[in-house]
């Protein structure tokens, strides 16, 4: 770590951009490039690269469906050998033939989302071409399997078209499957006069509010400043492409991290920039829009 730098504490790595579906919320067919899953030897070349750093919390996950990568039980048991205090996040779309391999990882990942948004017809609108059917039969084949500890959660992006399900995901999903929690994902600004919650109507924010204030994992108001992303995090795609966060997954990167140092990048002019745009809550070009 170069003195300019602070240490890193959150990771947040693609290992594929394979996707077995097309969200319409999902940016993916923009920003993804050629096709591929990252090799073990290129994921072990990666850690190596991080290895000192101090990271707490990490997310196997990005433009892809993580469990499509073939040898995604060894990609997180390699993860945890070199950082076996670090928290292990990923998502799911369970849109998939369970497997043998996918109990495998539960022994590797502390916590995983069953990524959920909307009831039947909601659900299989937004996540073309999922089904309603086949995630049933992938959350009654997990049902009953071991979890080696794994804590497995639901994370609902709510829109304004599937907000009113939200209730049948909590009664028919969350508690018949035995899942640990509902997050509502929610990237909102809910002050009175925030353009954010333009799309939706007063009584559904009231209603999220009154009912469901607990679950919502959304921003209250903040400045950038507080963006720990320019300081302390660290999004690197398949390629091996260094991206400010995972909130703008269509920007240019900052470097690569097979070809250049950690250090190398994070100094950079570009990168330092921004981190400075944030630091004086003056966001840049690159931020400006979050």
């Amino acid at each position: 770590m170069n003195s300019n730098t602070e240490p890193i504490s959150y990771i947040y790595l693609e290992t594929t951009n394979y996707c077995n579906l097309k969200c319409s919320f999902c940016n993916r067919e923009e920003v993804i490039g050629k096709l591929q899953h990252m090799s073990l030897e290129k994921f072990d070349v990666l850690l190596s690269k991080i290895k000192n750093e101090p990271v707490k919390e990490a997310k196997l996950m990005g433009m892809g469906e993580p469990f499509l990568h073939p040898q995604f039980s060894e990609v997180c048991k390699i993860f945890k050998d070199y950082f076996p205090e670090s928290f292990l996040i990923v998502a799911t779309n369970c849109q998939y033939k369970f497997s043998p391999k996918f109990t495998e990882a539960l022994k590797y990942i502390d916590l995983l989302y069953f990524s959920i948004d909307g009831y039947k017809q909601s659900y299989e609108r937004d996540r073309s071409p999922a089904t309603w059917e086949k995630l049933l039969k992938f959350l009654n084949d997990f049902k009953d399997t071991e979890r080696y500890g794994c804590r497995v959660t639901i994370n609902y992006v709510v829109n304004k078209n599937n907000i009113n399900d939200i209730q049948n995901i909590n009664d028919e999903i969350l508690i018949p499957y035995n899942l640990e929690e509902l997050r509502l994902n929610i990237a909102q600004d809910w002050t009175e006069d925030s353009s954010l919650i333009a799309g939706y109507t007063s009584r559904q924010i009231d209603y999220l509010k009154n009912n469901w204030k607990k679950n919502i994992k959304g921003k209250s108001p903040w400045n950038y400043s507080n963006c720990f992303w320019p300081k302390n995090g660290l999004y690197i795609t398949v390629d091996g492409r260094v991206l400010m966060c995972a909130l703008n997954t269509s920007a240019e990167g900052f470097g690569n991290i097979f070809y250049q140092s950690l250090d190398e990048i994070r100094n950079s002019e570009k990168y330092s920039e921004v981190r400075e745009s944030c630091n004086k809550n003056q966001p840049s070009q690159h931020c400006k829009n979050c």
